[in-house]
């Protein structure tokens, strides 16, 4: 009985990192949201309930011989189950994310969830059952087999979010859980004594089978997705040179060209699928925002000083500013980002003040004072919600000088100016002045400022590459003042009632549509 609470330790461990593990895999498909953590907590219970229902129906009908074939049959079927899945998501995740948020989320948890977690909930009454045949008294154990399953989800949480997720890529940690269900119900068919013959011997077989596939499927992951890719129609052909895994999300660094072999290459920068910025293979920016930014940062603060930068991304915003003559901070919440901008992007941290650490704790203590604060924090979908109230521009406000301009890189909702409002409310929530600038549809700029509004705009003094030049002149060109009454009837988003992500949840979904149809399966599956 001892050695098969081992297992139940290891299957309560693998239940809940596989539930984390979920969330991150679906986050290049259909976002973060609270419609997906919504979609995947309400799958989780659901198939542990029919789990549990289901062992409990076939402990009271099976045998104690029997009973023990189906207690170390079960890691094997959701080993088997979790292969499937790893090789189905980056297949079909795509057609699903052209689906309703909610329907396309809810499908995708089931597909990567249902089979595993009936398989290991199952588990506990199984091994109540079992263990009721050999002793009648009590309640069988059962509060023993609870508890230490309950233990094993708590380890599986902690190894997930401090071990698996900095360290190894999301769809090899999911085939990594069913190499260990396969080997640990390996040891244990080894170590008993009770089950013989040919069900043992076919035991055996499938755990080692189970174990190679799912460790075969890990060691192929490059091949196998290049093979998804070739299938598609897209037209470039994209290589991934780095990729890093951090508890910030995952970046991959990829070389973009045409199929046909025309053209220029170009590098992507890519977040959790979410292409943050493009460059020449000679580093120099091919994103629009890099130079709009510093334009406008030039155009409100002429004689600007320094300035912080918050969110580091490829590293071009803070290259272009120290260009300049400036004193440059930059505060970016993800180490990895920091490595791949420095490896791959050409950026060069000497004279530049990094902070690794949160942005919304950098300026909350803000010591020193800045002529100007770029706010450029995408993570995800969109800037993170923590990020967009008014507590947060009030503290961003407290880092800049008098007179001193805030230039944050925004996402609009196209289909809805209420909450393009409510986003405009909560900066002027903390700064009198706003103006707006960039392109319907595009990427939006935000200029906050207690102090004086700039006689003309001024272009930025960086080279613009020819392909995005025509899209600064238009950006720049669109620059207005937003008067205080346009968003005078929208409630500014507070800490304590902080509701972006639901608000922008529709418009970031339609953003994740785009990338799923844009980009192959070796940027998406992170």
């Amino acid at each position: 009985m001892k050695k098969y609470e081992i297992l139940i330790f290891a299957t309560g461990a693998v239940t809940l990192a596989l539930e984390v593990l979920a969330s991150r895999i679906m986050t290049p498909y259909f976002g973060v949201s609270l419609y997906i953590w919504s979609g995947i907590l309400s799958i989780t219970l659901t198939f542990l309930a029919i789990g549990y229902r289901w062992g409990g129906h076939l402990s009271s009908k099976l045998s104690r011989e029997a009973l023990e074939v189906f207690i170390l049959a079960t890691p094997i079927a959701s080993a088997t189950a979790m292969g499937l899945a790893a090789l189905l998501y980056p297949v079909v995740f795509p057609s699903l994310s052209q689906i309703n948020l909610v329907l396309g989320s809810f499908i995708g948890a089931t597909l990567l969830l249902a089979l595993p977690l009936i398989a290991l909930s199952a588990m506990n009454p199984l091994l109540i059952g079992f263990q009721r045949s050999e002793s009648a008294e009590g309640d069988s154990g059962a509060d023993r087999i609870f508890f230490i399953s309950t233990v094993g989800s708590v380890v599986g949480v902690l190894l997930t979010a401090f071990i698996f997720i900095p360290n190894i890529t999301n769809f090899r940690a999911v085939l990594l859980l069913g190499v260990v269900l396969s080997i640990a119900s390996l040891i244990l068919i080894f170590l008993t004594d009770d089950v013989t013959g040919s069900s043992k011997q076919k035991l055996v077989i499938a755990s080692l089978v189970i174990a190679l596939v799912c460790g075969g499927i890990s060691a192929g992951k490059e091949n196998y997705l290049k093979l998804i890719s070739g299938l598609s129609t897209h037209q470039k052909a994209y290589k991934v040179v780095a990729e890093y895994t951090s508890m910030f999300g995952n970046i991959k660094v990829a070389e973009v060209r045409r199929k046909d072999g025309t053209g220029e290459m170009e590098k992507i920068f890519v977040q959790d699928g979410l292409i943050q910025n493009r460059t020449t293979a000679k580093n120099k920016s091919l994103s629009m925002y890099t130079y709009v930014l510093e334009a406008l940062a030039r155009s409100f603060e002429p004689k600007a000083k320094d300035a912080l930068i918050l969110g580091l991304g490829a590293g071009a915003v803070p290259v272009n500013f120290k260009s300049t003559g400036m004193g440059v901070a930059v505060v970016e919440i993800n180490p990895a980002a920091l490595t791949a901008a420095t490896e791959h992007f050409g950026f060069d941290p000497t004279g530049i003040d990094v902070h690794l650490e949160d942005a919304r704790t950098f300026v909350r203590q803000c010591r020193n004072k800045f002529d100007i604060a770029v706010v450029d924090l995408f993570l995800g979908d969109n800037i993170p919600d923590y990020l967009l109230t008014k507590e947060f521009f009030g503290d961003v406000r407290n880092c800049i000088r008098d007179g001193g301009s805030l230039v944050m890189n925004a996402f609009f909702d196209d289909n809805n100016e209420d909450n393009n409002k409510r986003l405009l409310a909560t900066v002027g929530a903390a700064f009198p002045k706003l103006f707006l600038a960039g392109i319907e549809g595009g990427n939006i700029f935000i200029v906050a400022t207690a102090g004086a509004t700039p006689k003309r705009l001024l272009v930025p003094s960086s080279e613009i590459p020819t392909k995005v030049v025509d899209l600064v002149r238009q950006a720049m060109s669109k620059a207005r003042r937003v008067p205080p009454r346009f968003y005078a009837d929208a409630n500014p988003v507070s800490d304590d009632h902080n509701i972006f992500s639901v608000l922008y949840a529709d418009a970031n979904m339609l953003e994740r549509q785009y990338l799923a149809r844009s980009v192959p399966a070796e940027i998406l599956v992170n």
